[in-house]
């Protein structure tokens, strides 16, 4: 679903929209046959589609004559076959309750065609089998394409007659067209004109956020982003009144800072003037002036400014660790790490079989659409490549694409790594 939309809002006008128009028709009809559909809404995409959808069930039930028991590949059955299909085609007669579900959908694609063709064209490349692009299936696209049919027909030129090409290449082609002739999209507002007079298109409701031509308008917040937000509001970040706070040990020393003491009033009569003095009162050390390097004496041992009033001395209960119990965690640490990384990296015989459970579920649900059968056919095609370069182009050049995946994922991330151990 193209990320323009309100899901709920599409499907339901695109119901609204069938069940009025088929309304109108079977009070009249009891059934519809090919030529009425083609000029059932005065939107020639809509009926095309419904004629296309008809066109591949026409196909499907062909298939369904082939029987191991019968030589179907025998001439004469297959021009009767044929003979017979044909007639089949000119006598469609579809009553309402099969025509509406046709229709609903038919609506609903020709409104993402015309609100976001791109997103339109890149799903009907990427539902291509086998992840390729041939020109009969081109043809095809382009037969029932009416609103902005020059995209397929610029894909259909680049291809320069080519039997097939893979889905990537088609997509690069479908983003020429759109950057070099995006001037000739058709306009929506037509069609909204043509579909409200069945059934009144609000484009408002039905995108996301839409004002025309001018800055997209702000997304509503729903109940539950608002119900958890706190009343009260936050504290500053920046205090009112100062703060004490512990002074922060240093493992560089810094310029010594100018001593000034927090003396009484009798003190000072006592000291005297003449600028701030020391306890002592003398004129205090000397400053020292800083190095580069940072001073071999461990931080929690720095001194603090004395008195000449004895202090008492708090015996600690634990003593600080030494440099040698230091250097002994690290290696320690160093070797743990050490292990732990090369038995991650070790090389691997198998995929599948070096994917744990957990992984696996991740991989079907973020990279695989939540489909196993397609998580399997990817591991085997993947196992069977011959270097790690050959995987890797596998991946970054089919499944990327095909299954939208977000290259800085952990899961991608995850997967890479098991290659390079496969191939290692």
């Amino acid at each position: 679903m193209s990320n323009k939309f309100n899901a709920n809002a599409l499907t339901e006008y695109s119901k609204s929209y069938a069940r009025r128009v088929a309304a109108d028709f079977f009070q009249h009809h009891p059934t519809i046959s090919g030529q009425q559909i083609l000029k059932l809404t005065p939107i020639s995409q809509i009926n095309l589609f419904v004629i296309s959808t008809l066109s591949d069930k026409w196909k499907s039930d062909a298939e369904k004559f082939r029987s191991p028991y019968f030589d179907y590949t025998n001439a004469d059955v297959q021009e009767a076959l044929q003979n017979f299909m044909n007639v089949v085609s000119q006598h469609i007669s579809v009553r309402r309750e099969h025509l509406e579900p046709l229709l609903t959908e038919a609506t609903r694609r020709t409104i993402i065609m015309i609100f976001d063709p791109r997103h339109y064209f890149d799903e009907v490349l990427r539902s291509q089998p086998d992840f390729t692009l041939t020109a009969d299936a081109l043809k095809q696209i382009t037969r029932y394409t009416h609103i902005n049919k020059y995209i397929p027909a610029h894909i259909a030129q680049r291809m320069n007659d080519k039997p097939f090409v893979y889905v990537n290449q088609a997509l690069n082609y479908l983003d020429e067209a759109l950057t070099q002739r995006g001037h000739e999209l058709e306009r929506y507002d037509k069609f909204v004109a043509l579909f409200s007079e069945k059934v009144p298109m609000d484009v408002a409701a039905l995108l996301r956020s839409h004002v025309p031509d001018d800055i997209p308008a702000a997304p509503n917040r729903s109940f539950f982003d608002t119900a958890i937000e706190p009343t009260v509001p936050p504290a500053p970040l920046v205090p009112t009144e100062p703060i004490a706070t512990a002074p922060v040990e240093r493992e560089e020393p810094a310029e010594p800072a100018e001593f000034v003491p927090v003396t009484s009033e009798a003190e000072e009569a006592t000291i005297g003037g003449g600028g701030p003095k020391f306890l002592n009162g003398g004129a205090g050390p000397e400053p020292v002036a800083p190095i580069s390097q940072p001073s071999p004496m461990p931080a929690g041992a720095i001194s603090q400014p004395t008195s000449t009033e004895s202090t008492p001395v708090i015996a600690t209960t634990e003593s600080a660790p030494t440099l040698n119990d230091r250097l002994r965690e690290a290696a320690a640490s160093a070797a743990q790490a050490t292990v732990g990384e090369s038995f991650n990296r070790a090389p691997i015989e198998s995929i599948a079989r070096s994917i744990s459970l957990n992984q696996k579920f991740r991989f079907i649900n973020h990279l695989f659409n939540n489909s196993p059968s397609a998580y399997n056919q990817a591991i085997e095609e993947l196992d069977k490549m011959n270097n790690y370069g050959q995987a890797l182009d596998l991946i970054s050049y089919r499944y990327a694409s095909q299954y939208l995946w977000d290259m800085s994922s952990d899961e991608v991330s995850e997967l890479v790594e098991i290659l390079k151990r496969r191939f290692a």
